[in-house]
């Protein structure tokens, strides 16, 4: 490789390492009215410990409903934020950029207005942005090789008691039309890529196909913490579609193993269908942040 290429390739690397970091948001409703946190805040917060003892930029925006006067809302907003920045950095030693701001009333402009409010919008999101870890370059030439292909690692013996290896292995049992929900296909935060703990259920998903050669399957992506039915950004494609991206992976990875195209179907559905509505908790939001198999023929 030429220097002058070779030197362009070095930045690029350096660039997109400071640009592909981690991103989720955490979302905490309120009551009417309410700016202290509940018992469940703060089992919410409490798990978010990890991160504060990392180096990480942390974003607190409170809103409140429409209820109400608009400078008391944008009060209200304030101080819930601001409760929950006290209460982390009062149970977390911190490392972190802790940023806090209240965006006042929203959904006054609506056609439908309640007197009970809009639940959804007496919230408080926090953002957490976590930098990815830099990435050593050494100084030998550098080739450009095909992407990795995810690498088969040995299925835990007991993969019977395993409730994903059952749902997996009953996918011939569904009726066409049926589907199954796989939150365990778990991915990066803000990125199309499989965390490394949920790889050996993309095998055993292959392992049925290949053993049940007459199954058709969609792979439907999710996302959660919208509510706009939308899709969210990956941080890779820079384009609003996550759900689409993360279902063409696994799509993609089927189609490497031999199976066949005419077998497959993939979309991403974005937050169009919550399995849980609303999200009042972060276990809520994981149900959310999920892939479907929906059985086409068989």
């Amino acid at each position: 490789m030429r220097p002058k290429n070779l030197l362009c390739l070095l930045i690029l690397l350096e660039a997109t390492s400071a640009w592909a970091c981690q991103k989720d948001t955490v979302r905490l409703f309120y009551n009417i009215n309410q700016r202290e946190l509940s018992p469940r805040h703060k089992i919410t917060l409490d798990s978010l410990g990890k991160f504060m003892s990392d180096t990480a930029t942390i974003k607190i925006w409170g809103f409140a409903d429409y209820l109400g006067r608009r400078d008391s809302n944008l009060t209200l907003s304030k101080a819930r934020a601001a409760t929950v920045r006290n209460y982390l950095l009062s149970q977390h030693n911190s490392n972190s950029s802790i940023v806090t701001d209240g965006k006042g009333q929203v959904g006054a402009a609506s056609k439908n207005l309640s007197p009970l409010g809009e639940p959804l919008n007496r919230r408080v999101d926090i953002i957490i942005t976590k930098p990815a870890p830099k990435i050593k370059v050494a100084a030998v030439p550098v080739h450009i090789t095909e992407p990795i292909k995810i690498k088969e690692e040995p299925i835990p013996a007991k993969r019977g008691d395993d409730s994903v290896y059952a749902r997996i292995n009953d996918l011939p049992k569904l009726n066409v039309g049926d589907s199954v929900s796989f939150k365990e296909l778990t991915f990066l935060p803000g990125r199309h890529f499989l965390r490394q703990a949920a790889i050996h259920y993309m095998v055993a998903l292959k392992d049925c196909l290949k053993a049940n050669p007459n199954l058709k399957i969609e792979i439907q992506g999710h996302i959660c913490c919208q509510y706009d039915n939308k899709d969210g950004l990956d941080f890779d494609t820079k384009k609003n579609n996550l759900s689409l991206t993360r279902a063409k992976y696994i799509y993609d990875y089927l189609l490497d193993e031999g199976i066949t195209a005419d077998r497959l179907r993939y979309k991403g559905l974005g937050s169009k269908e919550p399995k849980v509505y609303p999200e009042l908790s972060a276990y809520d939001q994981d149900q959310n942040r999920r892939v479907v198999i929906v059985l086409l023929g068989k």
